[in-house]
């Protein structure tokens, strides 16, 4: 019984990581480090800035290779995280790829009008356009944080499927012994309506994202972003909460077999 209660007491643990842990996936993704090495660069293009740097006729070769080499350095940096996103299990993999493919176009388009410059005027005109886009570009990795945050609460929620299973298996058993099952039977229900929600608000959530394309449109849209997926996060929570609750019932209603039984399957939920 020792045994056992160090197990209940490891996967209630788990259960109380679920959200925190989940909602900490978006702060260091694979894409962290490269985000940072361009922050790095235009730190020090703003640092030549106030060193007094100049555009003009004397110094547009120079502005123009600097320039190509900015817009270089942003495409192999989508590039980069292209290459992680198609070997990564994202939901919405594809149609952000597809996104940082049309980046990567208006980027190369840029850097040909850079190249092509003769004037102030028209190097100044396409590096904003370079500018714009690489804006743009951010936009589209930012979406895939909060979609991976999202797939992680999706597969916990879905995984809750075989908890229903198990725990209608045991209500069946419990009914044979002659066991009054009213409790389980309606925690379980409840468990499966936070389910269903939580799974429909995550989706929503994920139409919500999808649908930004520039950063006006994301600080538009971020307070009904924001309201999706604290919506998620709530439903998820309160199947926790069931779940919580089931375990208690289920401890209570059968031996020690059963409780073990039913934590193999919360762990696996858990932990996956």
């Amino acid at each position: 019984m020792e045994m056992f209660g160090k197990r209940l007491v490891a996967v209630l643990a788990l259960l109380a990581l679920v959200m925190p842990a989940v909602m900490a996936a978006g702060n260091e993704s694979v894409y962290g480090e490269k985000m940072r090495e361009t922050a790095g660069v235009l730190k020090k293009v703003r640092e030549w800035q106030r060193f007094g740097l100049v555009l003009n006729n004397d110094t547009l070769d120079e502005a123009r290779n600097l320039g190509v080499a900015m817009v270089d350095f942003a495409v192999a940096s989508l590039e980069s995280i292209k290459d992680r996103l198609e070997d990564s299990n994202l939901s919405m993999k594809d149609e952000i790829i597809d996104e940082i493919n049309e980046h990567i176009t208006d980027l190369l388009n840029a850097k040909e009008d850079i190249e092509d410059a003769e004037t102030v005027e028209e190097l100044r005109e396409a590096m904003k356009e370079a500018r714009e886009t690489w804006i743009n570009a951010k936009v589209s990795l930012q979406k895939s944080l909060i979609i991976a945050v999202l797939d992680r609460l999706e597969t916990f929620v879905e995984n809750g499927e075989r908890l229903e299973d198990f725990v209608t298996e045991k209500i069946a058993e419990f009914e044979e012994e002659g066991r009054d099952t009213t409790m389980l039977e309606n925690w379980l229900e409840k468990f499966r309506e936070d389910r269903e929600n939580a799974l429909d608000r995550i989706s929503e959530a994920k139409e919500k994202v999808m649908e930004i394309e520039t950063p006006h449109q994301g600080f538009e849209a971020m307070k009904d972003v924001r309201e999706a997926v604290k919506n998620a996060v709530e439903y998820t929570k309160e199947c926790v909460k069931d779940l919580r609750e089931i375990i208690r019932l289920i401890n209570q209603y059968g031996d020690e077999g059963d409780s073990e039984e039913l934590l193999e399957v919360v762990g696996e939920v858990v932990e996956e």
